[in-house]
């Protein structure tokens, strides 16, 4: 059974409230930048999100990159910004550069391999 854009769009935003749980529990996020570095975390989450994303979308290639693009500003914006009403969190704009650069590698790979998959698909059908 093939995995619906809906679906997509549903595990994309849970991960992203898991997330944003696991930056809320004091010393897990401290915990975690300790195994692995701040800025990795950040860009492998975040390219992930943004894989998710540009798969539950429809549309265009280029239109689901920019789409993408955009809800990653906004909820890599979102993310710090709750950070920074944490006590023991802050935010880190450095962050949210690192999410929209996995973003931006993401649909940077992700919109060529659309659109040739696009194409392929019409000449197989003869359209």
């Amino acid at each position: 059974m093939p995995i619906t854009p809906k679906c997509c769009m549903a595990i994309a935003f849970a991960f992203f409230a898991l997330m944003v749980a696991i930056g809320a529990i004091p010393g897990e996020a401290t915990a975690l930048s300790a195994m692995v570095p701040d800025k990795l975390l950040h860009f492998t989450a975040y390219a992930s999100l943004s894989g998710l994303i540009y798969s539950g979308l429809t549309g265009r290639p280029l239109s689901r990159a920019v789409r993408t693009l955009l809800a990653i500003a906004l909820l890599g914006g979102l993310d710090e910004t709750i950070q920074s009403f944490m006590p023991y969190r802050s935010a880190d704009w450095a962050d949210w550069e690192f999410d929209m650069l996995a973003a931006l590698t993401c649909v940077v790979v992700l919109t060529p391999l659309h659109t040739l998959s696009a194409v392929k698909a019409r000449r197989l059908h003869g359209s």
